[in-house]
């Protein structure tokens, strides 16, 4: 179980860093500056990797990318003792690799690579959505026996091209569906700082008034999921997801202790 730590103790574990600057501003006096574990948390935790499948997104890293995406939260569940891992792939169709209530390993990863052929033509990413929040709710009752508190998290690899094709309001529509599911979602944006076509030089037509002209938008402006992150360096992939898990994990274990 992931412990949750309190503080103020003047021995522990675990030093509370905002008390840290009070210690040595009172000349050592307020030594009261450590958290201890008190009782484990009760969160399960089910990360689901989904993984971009389109066309768009071949190139040599790819399958690379995919299993070190898989080895950085395998490690992190591993340290938690705690947790079911999924993953799945979406363009045109979605499909799960590798459903939460199976032990995921070295064979599963090895599995799921042999399954992603980034061959798919149209990202589809609110039917997408819509399918991960039933695969969620699906794995949180089969889980709900054992532990009835959930953290659920969804973290998408794409190159975050071409995700309007079905309606911006639908696609909008269901960005807000996920949320309301309790699902916190990261999205991480792959592109290319030597590609002439950035992500960030994007640009898209917005039409806010019936029969004007359009107002011309960068396209991250207009982009439906609130939390991304640019990933300009593929070989950077695994540090970036270690922060954004180590941060939800973060925000998880707050709320916990409210």
């Amino acid at each position: 179980m992931f412990p949750i730590t309190r503080g103020d103790y003047r021995t522990g574990k675990r030093l509370n860093m905002r008390k840290v600057i009070p210690y040595i501003a009172s000349q050592f006096r307020k030594d009261k500056i450590w958290l201890r574990r008190t009782k484990p948390s009760k969160r399960q935790y089910q990360i689901c990797l989904a993984l971009d499948d389109s066309a768009s997104m071949v190139d040599n890293h790819s399958k690379q990318l995919a299993y070190e995406s898989l080895a950085v939260i395998g490690n992190a569940l591993t340290l938690l003792e705690v947790g079911q891992i999924a993953i799945c792939s979406f363009g045109e169709t979605v499909q799960l690799l590798h459903p939460f209530h199976e032990q995921f390993n070295d064979r599963s990863g090895a599995r799921v690579l042999q399954l992603c052929k980034f061959e798919q033509k149209k990202t589809k990413i609110a039917q997408f959505l819509e399918s991960s929040i039933n695969m969620f709710a699906a794995a949180q009752h089969l889980s709900s026996n054992i532990n009835p508190e959930t953290a659920q998290l969804l973290l998408i690899v794409s190159d975050g091209r071409g995700l309007f094709l079905e309606g911006k309001e639908r696609v909008k529509a269901a960005v807000q569906s996920v949320q309301n599911a309790n699902i916190f979602v990261i999205f991480v944006i792959l592109d290319n700082p030597n590609s002439r076509d950035s992500i960030l030089d994007i640009k898209v037509p917005v039409f806010t008034q019936p029969g004007e002209l359009p107002e011309i938008r960068s396209y991250m402006e207009e982009f439906p999921f609130p939390f991304y992150i640019i990933l300009r360096d593929v070989n950077a992939l695994p540090e970036t997801l270690s922060d954004a898990l180590r941060q939800w994990f973060e925000l998880v274990t707050a709320s916990d202790s409210l």
